[in-house]
């Protein structure tokens, strides 16, 4: 059997490193899509809205996941400005290109981020709700936007609305431990708001899911069932490291030492249901936090 092409934008990050390796062992022929001259990668200039496919022209499948780092820096307008550029314009041009190649790609998969929603306190979120009205909710709408012209060429389109991803390989779980090891953390503010979050196996095996489930197509939530609040998040990493939860870090704190980024990354409660892979038939591996925790952590 010829194995399906997939090329994958964004492959050194977090998701990227891991989804590589994980498509290879399934079968199918993966290009990294680099932003530097390769002579055996496919790579491209984005300023310059020039790509240099080699093997990878025709592919059956993109996953772009490629944005920088939200977390990396103070929201400036300058730095917002660069957050929008670095998954707009890259979106736009994979789109503008795909659509004019024949044949056209069976399957787009573009990242998004359940920042969609923005700040919903504990009521649910839906792939059906609307968005909020935070920057992070603004940017996320933009990129899903960017991706949507892929459409007209009869290729499926997926947004992955992906919440906090927990693996032992870096992330948010990465920069948090280090803090609760020491017998340091503790819940961030009032603890109250909710943190819908999913395991990096469970991320892997539910993409997996989503490429061979054709009638799954759009926004898709990338979170385990089973989001937690802040404070039980705080109280079960802490467990999971044998140390105590004792030292909570103030909301005026966060704003004073993140300004709006803090706010919106830290303080926000997004209750996330993944509806649509429920409602397909996916079966998480990883429902419950502590399980998840033992995985990443033990």
């Amino acid at each position: 059997m010829n194995k399906k092409k997939v090329l994958i934008i964004g492959s050194s990050g977090l998701i990227g490193s891991v989804l590589v390796p994980f498509l290879q062992r399934h079968g199918f022929e993966v290009g990294r899509l680099l932003r530097r001259t390769q002579e055996e990668h496919p790579y491209w200039d984005i300023e310059n809205k020039s790509l240099c496919l080699k093997n990878f022209n025709n592919p059956n499948i993109i996953i772009n996941l490629a944005g920088e780092n939200i977390a990396s820096g103070r929201w400036t307008k300058k730095k917002k400005q660069q957050l929008i550029d670095s998954r707009i314009l890259s979106t736009q041009l994979l789109v503008e290109h795909f659509k004019n190649i024949q044949p056209a790609p069976e399957l787009f998969i573009n990242a998004s981020a359940i920042g969609f929603y923005g700040d919903r306190g504990e009521k649910q979120m839906y792939e059906d709700c609307s968005p909020g009205i935070d920057f992070v909710s603004h940017l996320s709408k933009l990129w899903e936007q960017s991706s949507q012209d892929i459409k007209t060429v009869g290729t499926r389109l997926i947004n992955l609305r992906t919440g906090l991803v927990l693996s032992k390989e870096g992330g948010a779980l990465a920069k948090m431990s280090p803090a609760f090891k020491l017998g340091l953390g503790g819940r961030i503010g009032s603890g109250k708001q909710i943190m819908s979050w999913i395991d990096i196996n469970d991320f892997l095996k539910a993409l997996l899911f989503i490429i061979n489930n054709q009638q799954i197509s759009g926004p898709v939530n990338m979170v385990s069932p089973n989001p937690v609040s802040n404070q039980n998040f705080s109280q079960l990493l802490a467990k999971q490291l044998q140390r105590p939860c004792l030292f909570p870090l103030p909301e005026f704190a966060v704003k004073f030492l993140f300004s709006e980024m803090g706010k919106e990354l830290l303080l926000a409660s997004t209750n996330v249901f993944p509806k649509k892979l429920i409602d397909a038939g996916f079966e998480f591996e990883y429902e419950k936090l502590q399980k998840s925790l033992l995985k990443q952590l033990g």
